[in-house]
């Protein structure tokens, strides 16, 4: 009697199944893997642009704060020279040229304004979440805070200096700053030998004048040392960046 064996047609489709399913499996893995990898390596390029934009601006920074440290020292000089006339005889015309000149030439603000493109990215774009290597968040967010120090004792500057400004309203006559027979603005703000007006003796508004002026020299000096510490910070940063992305 003939037996006749029917194929196991069930185990075998159960075993085209796993294996379809291992290769679908397998499939989406590596696209995921694939898809994983292309990410990072959009991310680490954006990274590193990042990096170079912030670095960009700390070299703009340190541009900028070479000019004002300099041009800080000038007027340090010039504000001296003119609290030493605090004790002289202004209705003298060489010390009243002397007042009208040093106030013309160290009244001006010379004030660090950062370049912070790449900073406002990193908190406001999501730049946070592109940096991965370590310590880098903490080395600029320290820098981006100690710009907001200089910024708000730019604000206590700038308010003492328009201050000084006032007070020179009731001692000189400060409209001939406009005129260019005393005052040659094309020549870096220099006094021509025209004698200036009077100087208005009035022993309370020149004392609390020369007082202004001296806490504004104060305040001169501590913005640059916040100026030359920042300058610094800025160099150290750089070499910092450049050295964890391995930067030219």
């Amino acid at each position: 009697m003939e037996v006749h064996h029917h194929p196991h047609v069930g185990e075998k489709r159960i075993k085209e199944y796993l294996l379809e399913g291992l290769m679908i499996f397998v499939a989406v893995s590596m696209g995921f893997i694939a898809e994983n990898i292309r990410e990072r390596i959009t991310n680490h390029e954006k990274e590193l642009i990042l990096v170079e934009s912030i670095i960009q601006n700390l070299k703009t920074d340190t541009a900028t704060l070479n000019v004002c440290i300099q041009k800080n020292l000038q007027k340090n000089y010039y504000q001296d020279t003119l609290l030493s006339l605090a004790t002289s005889d202004l209705s003298n015309n060489g010390n009243k040229y002397k007042f009208y000149y040093y106030f013309v030439k160290g009244t001006y603000l010379s004030l660090f304004i950062p370049s912070d493109a790449a900073m406002t990215q990193i908190k406001t774009d999501g730049g946070l979440s592109l940096i991965s290597k370590k310590g880098v968040i903490d080395s600029v967010l320290n820098y981006d805070k100690q710009n907001k120090t200089i910024e708000r004792h730019n604000s206590v500057y700038t308010d003492e200096s328009e201050y000084l400004w006032k007070m020179s309203y009731k001692l000189m006559e400060v409209r001939i700053l406009k005129d260019t027979n005393y005052v040659n603005f094309f020549h870096g703000r220099t006094m021509t030998k025209r004698i200036p007006p009077e100087i208005i003796n009035n022993k309370e508004d020149l004392r609390i004048f020369f007082g202004s002026l001296t806490r504004v020299l104060l305040l001169t000096e501590v913005n640059r040392g916040y100026m030359i510490q920042h300058k610094k910070d800025a160099a150290n940063l750089i070499q910092f960046l450049r050295n964890t992305y391995h930067l030219e």
